[in-house]
């Protein structure tokens, strides 16, 4: 049986669009946890988002990074 997955909410893509422009900025520095509120299961079930342990400043932390389907996924809603 194929699962039907609704297309991310507003807020989804939002979220989603602020942690690239983080990455890019920054020099591929990860989005955490806290920033992606409520969207973070949504986004990951899409396969929008890849998460990876690391150690930051001594501490082992979630790290959030938008996967390539996701930047894919941007590129043809919003292509400016």
């Amino acid at each position: 049986m194929k699962v039907i997955m609704r297309p991310p909410t507003l807020r989804m893509i939002k979220i989603l669009k602020g942690c690239l422009e983080k990455q890019e900025q920054n020099n591929g520095k990860p989005c955490l946890p806290e920033e992606m509120k409520s969207s973070l299961s949504g986004l990951y079930k899409r396969g929008l988002i890849e998460t990876k342990m690391e150690i930051i400043n001594d501490k082992k932390l979630l790290c959030i990074y938008v996967s390539d389907v996701g930047k894919k996924f941007l590129l043809e809603t919003n292509p400016d």
